[in-house]
């Protein structure tokens, strides 16, 4: 509903606190005027509060009008025009707080003339104490006031903009710091990684080449290891891509993330490439985490790849595995449990304790959920927990409007 200018102008910037003055007219009337009052009485005081209302817009005008009913209110009403000298003075205090100097002290003029001839009305019109003390606490005064509070908020605004300011650079700093680290990051993982990565598929490519007797299991052990190093090489292509120039894609996690669709085959698809390496698994993917999004499909894929890292490097090869993703109203839960049957390498490495765990956890804690990770039976159990992503808030608040 739209106001109209009368309530915009009573609530302009200060609202109700703006109301206020208009009290203490009929206040004076009603309780410290000693006669009865007269309708001129109450007709000027209603006058008064009705032009100082929009004050908070036009504060010159309404200075003008006020000072005109103090002038009228002397010879017609029979009690002393408080209300329109408090009104008057109010806007007067408004008018320095919120135009210049320069258009403020000459607005004071109708009231500097008011005063003067209210004051040529009185019997002793030609006492200079009297019109000065009006002059000083009827017009310097509430000057003075209105200028300091207009140099309270010009300090003020200044203030803030300097905040505002000394935090646009701290955050353009944060941002040059972390740019720096991201093509650092970059950096490293091309010359270092990838030049790594590339030079294990270069080689198993030219393996496949010069020993063509090849018995046709080894075969398959290194066209998978081709496959994994160029799949690794492309991934890290990406991810070195959108560190060095975040700004080239719209959503810089899009280019590293699975599409929900494919996710029960991308699940499957890491199964079958560690199975091809020695484990023996059973896996159970249900079909229904295709509903899930981006963020959680990534991670249940993330989980499923270190589970089985692990039971591969810790477990040796042979060793039986089972694989459950399940999928329930919106929750995702991932367990990887192997037996602990394998044949370990001669010098095994250590427990699952490094980066890799604790990578997940933090996640899968991003997204509220849990890892947890410790023995079980003769060997390893690997869980982790996705819950259903909350309700926006804000959403259902527009649908039930």
């Amino acid at each position: 509903m739209r106001m109209n200018w009368l309530t915009h102008a009573a609530s302009h910037r200060t609202g109700p606190v703006r109301l206020l003055p208009l009290l203490i007219g009929p206040g004076y009337l009603l309780f410290v005027q000693p006669d009865q009052p007269t309708f001129a009485d109450w007709a000027f005081t209603l006058a008064a509060g009705l032009a100082f209302l929009p004050g908070g817009v036009w504060p010159l005008p309404v200075l003008a009008v006020e000072s005109l009913l103090v002038v009228l209110a002397h010879p017609w009403a029979d009690a002393t025009p408080v209300a329109a000298k408090v009104t008057a003075t109010v806007a007067l205090v408004e008018l320095a707080a919120r135009r210049p100097p320069k258009l403020a002290l000459p607005g004071a003029l109708p009231l500097v003339c008011a005063y003067v001839l209210v004051q040529a009305g009185h019997e002793n019109h030609t006492d200079p104490v009297a019109i000065a003390y009006r002059l000083v606490v009827l017009v310097a005064a509430p000057l003075l006031l209105g200028c300091w509070l207009r140099s309270a908020n010009q300090h003020l605004a200044q203030a803030q903009a300097r905040a505002r300011e000394a935090e646009e650079r701290r955050e353009l700093a944060a941002l040059g710091a972390r740019l720096a680290e991201r093509t650092e990051l970059a950096r490293e993982l091309h010359d270092l990684v990838a030049h790594h990565v590339a030079s294990m598929a270069l080689r198993v490519g030219v393996a496949r080449e010069v020993l063509p007797d090849l018995r046709p299991e080894v075969r398959t052990v290194l066209d998978d290891v081709h496959a994994s190093a160029s799949t690794a090489l492309a991934d890290l292509r990406r991810l070195v891509g959108v560190l060095r120039d975040p700004a080239s894609v719209t959503d810089p996690t899009r280019s590293l993330l699975v599409e929900p669709a494919e996710l029960p085959a991308a699940v499957a698809g890491v199964a079958d490439r560690c199975g091809r390496g020695g484990l023996v698994l059973r896996t159970q993917v249900d079909p229904g985490i295709a509903g899930l999004d981006a963020l959680r499909g990534l991670a249940v894929l993330r989980v499923v790849q270190e589970g089985l890292t692990n039971v591969a490097k810790h477990a040796g090869a042979g060793t039986h595995a089972r694989i459950s993703v399940t999928y329930d109203a919106g929750a995702a839960r991932v367990e990887i449990h192997d037996l602990g049957d394998g044949t370990p390498a001669a010098d095994p490495p250590p427990l699952p304790s490094g980066y890799g765990l604790e990578g997940l956890r933090e996640r899968v804690a991003l997204l509220g959920g849990t890892v947890t990770a410790g023995p079980e039976g003769d060997g390893w159990l690997l869980r982790a927990s996705l819950p259903a992503p909350a309700p926006m808030v804000g959403a259902t608040e527009r649908e039930t409007c």
